[in-house]
């Protein structure tokens, strides 16, 4: 299927890692890191450590080989444990991950700002990243087929944002049914990490 077409998105959620073993991210926003700091950096010390014991699963693989055979191929993960990465995988990011830290003033990276530094992700009730939001926007305005992987679809303000496909083929893999549902011409009812490999078998690195 993805010689079919120009531009590919696959739309990836926590679904896909949950073969992995990965368990949720610290509950934490910028108010609990405004009073408790040193508690904010160990909780997500021990995911670190967590996801560390991790390992990309079949669902990974299969996209990362399918990135390399389909130069056409992008993926937008709202997940921060970077298993995609891991396993070959050039993604944008849309929560930010947990692997960097960043000034808890601007946001961003590398600045001058004296503020404390604190981990790269997207707290609930925070805005995403807008270079990013653009980003995943044009890709999904000009893709001609979207993939949605293992992604509620009910977290805002990403969980709607596949919506904005309107010109492509749109297909969901999810072992239940979602809000998106309804809006996808095909859905694939399953593990992720099973499916992958059955709808592109050319990606499955079972099938090399």
């Amino acid at each position: 299927m993805l010689d079919r077409y120009q531009k590919v998105v696959f739309w990836v959620g926590a679904g896909l890692s949950q073969a992995s073993g990965v368990c949720p991210p610290p509950a934490h926003n910028r108010l609990s890191f405004l009073h408790q700091p040193e508690k904010v950096w160990a909780d997500y010390q021990a995911w670190k450590g967590h996801l560390r014991s991790c390992r990309p699963n079949a669902g990974h693989e299969c996209l990362a080989q399918m990135q390399r055979s389909h130069p056409q191929v992008r993926i937008v993960t709202l997940n921060q444990d970077g298993l995609l990465q891991r396993a070959g995988c050039q993604v944008l990011e849309l929560h930010g991950s947990v692997w960097e830290s960043c000034c808890f003033q601007c946001r961003l990276r590398d600045c001058s700002c004296a503020a404390r530094q604190r981990p790269d992700v997207v707290w609930s009730g925070e805005e995403l990243p807008q270079e990013n939001v653009q980003r995943a926007l044009a890709w999904l305005g000009e893709c001609d087929c979207l993939v949605t992987v293992g992604a509620s679809g009910t977290v805002p303000p990403a969980g709607p944002m596949p919506l904005e496909a309107r010109q492509a083929y749109r297909i969901e893999i999810n072992p239940a049914e979602t809000p998106l549902s309804a809006h996808h011409h095909e859905c694939w009812r399953g593990p992720a990490e099973e499916l992958l490999g059955k709808l592109f078998p050319s990606g499955n690195p079972a099938d090399r």
